[in-house]
């Protein structure tokens, strides 16, 4: 296993994690015990960084992981999010609070690691976007960074991160407060506006562009998340997928020329991709199983993607995908 610093944490993490969409069981079929076979032979592996949520499976993540990693949880790091509703922002405190009880029983733990703003952040608060919190929300006195801050104090978080979602000015004012530790960042082959490509589709979770030279600028570590693009950059989509996921896999048959040599799958040339970004400390795929896991864990020992392949990832990129 590689391992690497998560910014200014200091935190030494392997370079993939495991992701709790899987073992969420939300990212297609699996099963209890196949997911606490996957969490305990990433530990075997060397694998030091879960990241789950509580709405990976309504609690599931958070229970799996809690129950397979009780025997070394002292070795690894947990990493958990909460999710502030529009029905909450009247009592930021309070709802943090009950969230993080709840995934600390679930987790079987006293403390996490780091605790996550899942919520996406613009810098005005926008009614088009009921999912989201602005600036105020969480920089604002009474809010979210404001109760995190005495989380720590109690001893039940040790760092802050939030999910680099929203408007660019949202993301930008979180990071420029000084106040965050971490950011998640969606970099895969299709979609790059994280690294200051233009986005190639603009959907309900826009990615603002320049999020992960932005992060290390500032100091954050980052987390590379969506690595497969939802499961379009794999052989076969493995869950029921809208509009915009069967046209991302559409897309995704057009980088079919990166599965020769080394690379058997299009998902290994899809994770080494995201592996090379030197400004990413870890990659947390969503796997579900122990073959998905070990998939991943291997494509650190793949070469790195040929030059002229990359040309070619830059030329499809810019016009699309399309022919």
């Amino acid at each position: 296993m590689e391992y690497r610093t998560l910014g200014r944490t200091g935190l030494s993490v392997s370079a993939v994690g495991v992701g709790g969409g899987g073992i969420g069981q939300v990212w297609g079929p699996t099963t209890d015990e196949e997911c606490i076979r996957t969490v305990q032979t990433a530990y075997e592996l060397g694998v030091n960084f879960f990241d789950v949520a509580p709405s990976y499976g309504d609690g599931k993540a958070e229970e799996i992981l809690g129950q397979a990693g009780r025997p070394f949880r002292q070795q690894v790091l947990y990493a958990t999010k909460v999710r502030v509703s529009p029905g909450q922002r009247g009592n930021i405190d309070g709802a943090i609070r009950a969230s993080l009880e709840a995934s600390l029983r679930r987790l079987q733990t006293d403390h996490v690691d780091l605790l996550q703003l899942h919520s996406r952040v613009r810098q005005e608060r926008n009614p088009d976007h009921a999912g989201s919190v602005s600036l105020t929300h969480v920089l604002g006195p009474g809010g979210i960074l404001e109760t995190m801050q005495e989380l720590r104090r109690e001893g039940k978080v040790r760092f802050f991160g939030f999910t680099g979602y929203g408007d660019y000015d949202g993301v930008l004012g979180v990071m420029e407060s000084g106040g965050f530790d971490t950011v998640q960042a969606q970099y895969d082959l299709l979609h790059q506006a994280s690294v200051g490509k233009r986005p190639v589709v603009v959907a309900d979770w826009p990615i603002p562009s320049h999020v992960i030279p932005l992060a290390v600028e500032f100091g954050l570590g980052v987390i590379g998340i969506r690595a497969l693009a939802a499961g379009a950059l794999s052989e076969a989509l493995d869950r029921p997928g809208d509009a915009e996921k069967q046209e991302d896999f559409r897309k995704a048959r057009r980088l079919r020329f990166l599965v020769h040599g080394p690379y058997r799958t299009l998902s290994q040339a899809a994770m080494r991709f995201a592996l090379m970004n030197e400004g990413i400390a870890t990659v947390v795929p969503g796997v579900k199983n122990v073959a998905e896991l070990e998939e991943a864990v291997g494509c650190l020992d793949l070469p790195p993607i040929p030059a002229e392949d990359l040309a070619r990832i830059d030329e499809l990129y810019a016009r699309g995908f399309t022919a």
